[in-house]
Formats: C-alpha cells, sequence, structure tokens
C-alpha cells in the first residue's frame, strides 16, 4: 500500500528508537495502523503563477475520508478537482508525517482557473465550503 510506503520513514526510526533493535514486520505493521487509525489529511493545489508555483490549501480529509479514495488517489483527484499539480500533507493529530505529491493529467477544473485569476494571497474560507467542507 502507497501510504503505509509514504508513511515508513515517519514510523519506522522512532520505533527503532523505542526497541534498541530493528523491528521486524509485524511491529512495523503494528506501528503503521497505530498512526493510520488517528490520521487526517490536507489537499494542496497547485497553482503556477509566473516561474512558480505556489500551493493553496482546498480541502481536509479525515481518516474515513481518504480510505474512501486510498486505492485510486490519483482518479479521485482528477474526478474531483480536475488535472494538475496537488500535494497531499499527512498528519498525526498536529504531527506532520509525509507530504505525498500527485500530477493527475488533464484538463484543470474550475478551481485551478480561478485560483489563477486571483492575487498571489488568497482568502479561501469563502471558496472551500463550496469545494470540500472542512470539517
Amino acid at each position: 500500500m502507497w501510504v503505509k510506503q509514504a508513511f515508513r520513514d515517519y514510523y519506522k526510526p522512532k520505533l527503532k528508537r523505542e526497541l534498541k533493535r530493528d523491528p521486524n514486520q509485524e511491529e512495523m505493521d503494528q506501528r503503521f495502523e497505530e498512526i493510520y487509525s488517528q490520521v487526517n489529511c490536507i489537499l494542496l493545489a497547485g497553482v503556477l503563477e509566473g516561474v512558480a508555483i505556489y500551493f493553496y490549501e482546498i480541502a481536509r480529509f479525515s481518516k474515513q475520508e481518504l480510505d474512501g479514495f486510498r486505492e485510486h488517489p490519483e482518479e479521485y483527484l482528477f474526478e474531483q478537482f480536475g488535472g494538475g499539480n496537488y500535494k497531499l500533507n499527512f498528519y498525526e493529530g498536529p504531527s506532520f508525517i509525509v507530504c505525498v505529491n500527485f500530477k493527475p493529467k488533464g484538463e484543470p477544473s474550475g478551481l485551478t482557473c480561478y485560483l489563477k485569476k486571483r492575487e498571489k494571497i488568497l482568502t479561501l474560507p469563502d471558496l472551500i465550503p463550496q469545494i470540500h467542507p472542512i470539517r
């Protein structure tokens, strides 16, 4: 599973320090499940502005919502938000775990076009409820 691989650098070193040895696969799987059960995510959309890509928060997902698209994240992102550059930031409570990048192929959605027309500093609270409610 891509999520477990992405989290590996987050949980394996901590587990190794706690155990004072290399953890076996069962111990790593157990630690992953502990962390994953508390995970939440923030989705950022990339917008090309000049020569740089700026990323803006467009949605937040609970673990239950993530489970709904975990097997096919690029398809989900394309269906919901269109093609483009996306970053999915994972958190264990307030602690950052990892950022996973996605680039679904296809036309950008109206969201990306909307973000391009805005000034560099956005106030997204007005926009976010129209896209995906933040909980």
